[in-house]
Formats: C-alpha cells, structure tokens, sequence
C-alpha cells in the first residue's frame, strides 16, 4: 500500500533545502535514478523549517531510503529531521 512519508527539517532556509536538493540529485544521479517507490516529493515551508512530504509505494522502501540515503545527506548538510511520520494513501493521482 502507498504511503506518505513526512518529517520536518527545523530549522531550515530555503537556501539549505536547495543545498539538500543538490546532495540527492547528486546522490540519485550516482545511483542511476530515483529510489524504487518514489512516486512523488514536495517540500514546502513550515514555521522556521521545511516540511519533506513524499509518496512511496511501500512504507518500506520510504523508510529505508530516509534511513540509508538521506540521514547521511542530512548530516552532510547540517540539517536535521524530526521524527518521521507514516500515513496512507487512500488516492492518487497523476496529471
């Protein structure tokens, strides 16, 4: 079953989400494309940081990659991600 996968990065501008995008383009690019999964990203401010929401197509696959891709990312960033949040997708849709 998808899922979405939401966590906040606080605090955080909006130059160090575009720092961050860098990272896992470079990352993605590394690893030949996006993760198996990943249906959609967006990340959109909240408060004094920004929130990451992502649909993937296991709770599995998004957990994992949050763990073994992007803490590490995070880290090299000097960002840091609240705990993450796990809800199910009813609907989804592309354009």
């Amino acid at each position: 079953m998808a899922v979405v996968i939401r966590y906040l990065l606080s605090p955080a501008s909006r130059e160090q989400l575009l720092a961050l995008d860098t990272l896992v383009g470079d990352s993605l690019l590394g690893a030949g494309g996006p993760p198996a999964g990943l249906m959609s990203h967006v990340g959109y401010p909240v408060g004094d940081g920004v929130e990451i929401a992502d649909v993937w197509a296991s709770e599995e696959q998004g957990r994992a990659w949050v763990q073994e891709v992007l803490r590490p990312l995070l880290a090299r960033a000097g960002l840091t991600a609240g705990e993450v949040d796990v809800v199910p997708v009813w609907s989804f849709a592309r354009p």
